[in-house]
């Protein structure tokens, strides 16, 4: 197994937390953390993911844990980059064990055409510098069972095996530090090449709820900024915000 470099050198491990994201956000600056500090949580009382939305996961069953990084080397414009690169690490770790993987905008992770995986990164903003990023990876890896979520499913549930809490853990840190490093050394074009090469519904008609209606369309990028551009046809392309947007079927 790689040795890392950073990420996960400094963890804190509890059995039950509020919110791993939460807990980095508020011990930033009061405990000096280094980049690579990784929170990990048996339970979150109070996950959170994209929308303003809830983590579900049964304790001691998924992976719940957070990363703070430092990208100091990039623009606030720039911010999506981070989402680009932790998609790709968490896609990559997942792809190993078989193809059927994808990434979902801005970020979850997809097998077919259920959620696996979610992400959800946190930015602290200082006079208009790009200070820390708080990565908060959900997992679903051991759980079969998931109480109102159709669309949730399990490493175990694919592959058909019981999987090992830290060696998942070491390998998606692993696959972070490449992805992290990568982008940190100027490759940004060749994730944005992979992130759409992997990214679920790309090319492809579907439906799209947009301001109350529901509208047939056809993804074909996401832009530097995060948002993600759709073409409904008759020369109607348009850029939505992750709140603006409904995938539907």
């Amino acid at each position: 197994m790689m040795e890392t470099l950073f990420v996960g050198k400094n963890t804190f491990k509890f059995d039950e937390i509020p919110s791993t994201n939460d807990w980095l956000m508020n011990h930033l600056l009061e405990q000096k953390l280094t980049e690579g500090t990784l929170v990990l949580a048996k339970y979150q009382t109070q996950g959170k993911g994209q929308r303003g939305s809830s983590w579900e996961a049964e304790a001691s069953k998924s992976l719940t844990f957070s990363i703070l990084f430092k990208p100091h080397f990039l623009k606030l414009a720039q911010a999506f980059d981070m989402s680009i690169c932790v998609a790709l690490a968490l896609h990559d770790c997942l792809s190993e064990l078989r193809p059927g993987f994808s990434i979902k905008w801005p970020n979850d992770i997809y097998f077919e055409d259920q959620k696996i995986a979610g992400i959800l990164i946190e930015n602290q903003i200082s006079k208009s510098t790009y200070q820390h990023a708080v990565v908060g990876i959900g997992l679903n890896l051991n759980q079969t069972h998931f109480e109102n979520l159709p669309q949730a499913v399990s490493l175990k549930q694919i592959i058909g095996v019981d999987f090992a809490y830290q060696q998942v853990l070491e390998r998606i840190c692993e696959c972070l530090e490449i992805r992290y490093l990568q982008l940190r050394s100027g490759g940004y074009e060749d994730l944005k090449k992979t992130y759409l090469s992997n990214l679920y519904w790309l090319h492809q008609s579907h439906s799209f709820g947009v301001a109350g209606r529901i509208r047939e369309g056809m993804i074909t990028d996401v832009l530097r900024d995060g948002s993600l551009q759709v073409d409904f046809g008759n020369h109607d392309l348009q850029s939505f915000d992750v709140k603006e947007i409904v995938f539907v079927k």
